[in-house]
């Protein structure tokens, strides 16, 4: 998008918030809570009566559909929370059809611009829904991502889904493609049933299923000491574990694995070499020092907090600085409660500052709150991903010790935060301080896009507020929903 046709969206965003009536959601702030997966965005929308309105809702969902909101799409759940909108709101699925069956589908190689719409249609055809199916027997002819359409068709309601696919597939898989699909496929369907009915796909999971009895035998040996592999297969020589200095030296020489490799560390790594690690820390380069630092940060070791005071009071670049504030900021002991209540008594701020209040919100006693809540008051709107795990911790905190002081700014976390799992943690807190959170919070969160946070809801709910027995029974039959969820469902109901 141009910056000319950004401003002319936001100006044109900001007059229709202003035309918008007393009381009534503005379409920004309805657009943001639905983006955000948020319960009450849910709420808002299916609650709207008027045709106009409703037409303002529907293109609010298909432009969330179409470009992915997450900032991490593995670690948030939207595919249900916008299916059930499109299922209950009638809404066509023309601007996902639009969006798939396109020239930009084969030049866009984002793999984030297909998966959200494609496992939205997924969900609503498991769910019934005829169009969402033809809508995914067309893309798997037609699209460039068809195996994942195929994937999806294959656990749809309707048992003719998957007709004339395996015909589709042999079509337009080579076998490399058709391996990959078998190899990270988690169940029998399609893929391993379709070698039940042709040869050439039995081949090429008789080949996955070889492959993978070789790589654990391989595998087996090699723990053992032993560097033979099956007489009928190739040689595969036992994977040799890389050293602390090759780890660290990969570590500095590509600093964007210097995370990956402090995961690695904790593989081949033994007490022996911490002098090495701890050198690493205090003076490598800057990828050997956060890969040492994430290890180190891993294990808890209280060297962390001198390193704190190096690596956060210097001039460190700034990728050592936040994977030091990530590995101080998640110390627990006693020693580090101490030296963080130094750090505040000495006026310390910036970062170490920071680092500070998280180990108190972690570790803390109840006289740390005033400065748990200061703290939460000034960073509550800030909602950067570097200073996520910050919020977080504070929430955390703030449930922990049972700061009832602190709903407002927990609240406002709740409400303003477009990222689903820390709202989640602040959705467990306020279910510890907020006094009418049954009647008020927890009835949002019904409609809420995590199931751990529906869960929660469903704990607390208060069922004489209006509409939550009704969303109980819809949440108990709808076999989409999580089982845990459905399981707390009935447990209430029956204890009606």
């Amino acid at each position: 998008m141009t910056s000319r046709a950004h401003a002319a969206r936001e100006t044109a965003a900001t007059a229709a918030d202003a035309a918008a009536p007393a009381g009534r959601p503005s379409p920004s702030d309805l657009l943001a809570r639905l983006r955000s997966g948020h319960g009450d965005g849910a709420r808002r929308a299916l609650a709207t009566a008027d045709p106009a309105a409703r037409a303002e809702v529907i293109a609010a969902l298909d432009s969330c559909v179409l470009r992915d909101p997450r900032a991490v799409p593995a670690t948030e759940s939207r595919s249900l929370y916008y299916a059930r909108l499109y299922d209950r709101l009638g809404a066509g699925l023309d601007a996902l059809a639009a969006h798939l069956i396109c020239d930009e589908d084969w030049t866009d190689e984002d793999a984030d611009r297909t998966a959200l719409p494609l496992a939205v249609l997924g969900t609503l055809a498991r769910a019934g829904r005829a169009d969402a199916v033809a809508l995914l027997r067309r893309y798997a002819a037609e699209g460039r991502d068809w195996t994942l359409a195929v994937e999806h068709l294959a656990r749809a309601a309707d048992p003719a889904a998957l007709s004339g696919m395996l015909a589709l597939a042999l079509e337009r898989g080579e076998d490399d493609e058709l391996y990959d699909c078998v190899r990270r496929g988690t169940g029998m369907r399609p893929w391993r049933v379709w070698g039940f009915q042709d040869a050439r796909m039995r081949a090429i999971v008789e080949q996955v299923d070889l492959d993978w009895w070789r790589w654990e035998l391989a595998r087996g040996k090699s723990a053992a000491g032993q560097d033979t592999a099956p007489a009928d297969g190739p040689q595969v020589p036992p994977r040799m574990q890389p050293t602390v200095d090759q780890v660290l030296s990969e570590a500095a020489a590509s600093p964007r694995r210097s995370f990956v490799c402090g995961r690695r560390l904790a593989s081949v790594a033994t007490a022996e070499h911490r002098a090495l690690i701890l050198a690493a820390a205090w003076s490598g380069a800057a990828g050997a020092r956060v890969a040492a630092l994430r290890y180190l940060g891993d294990l808890g070791d209280p060297a962390l907090l001198d390193l704190a005071e190096n690596a956060l009071g210097d001039e460190s670049p700034a990728v050592v600085r936040q994977a030091a504030v990530q590995a101080v900021g998640g110390l627990r002991t006693r020693e580090a409660v101490g030296r963080a209540r130094d750090w505040l008594g000495a006026g310390k701020d910036g970062a170490l500052g920071d680092v500070a209040v998280r180990i108190l919100a972690g570790a803390g006693g109840p006289a740390d709150g005033p400065v748990l809540i200061a703290a939460l008051q000034r960073c509550r709107h800030d909602h950067r991903g570097d200073r996520r795990f910050a919020l977080g911790d504070l929430v955390d905190g703030v449930g922990r010790l049972g700061l009832v002081d602190a709903v407002e700014p927990v609240r406002d976390v709740y409400l303003g935060s477009p990222c689903a799992g820390l709202r989640g943690r602040a959705v467990d807190t306020l279910a510890r301080i907020e006094p009418a959170f049954g009647g008020t919070t927890a009835v949002e969160c019904l409609w809420d896009c995590e199931a751990g946070t529906r869960r929660i809801a469903v704990d607390r709910a208060d069922l004489a507020v209006d509409g939550v027995l009704e969303r109980f029974r819809e949440l108990a039959r709808d076999p989409s929903e999580d089982e845990g969820v459905r399981s707390a469902v009935r447990r209430r109901l029956a204890a009606l």
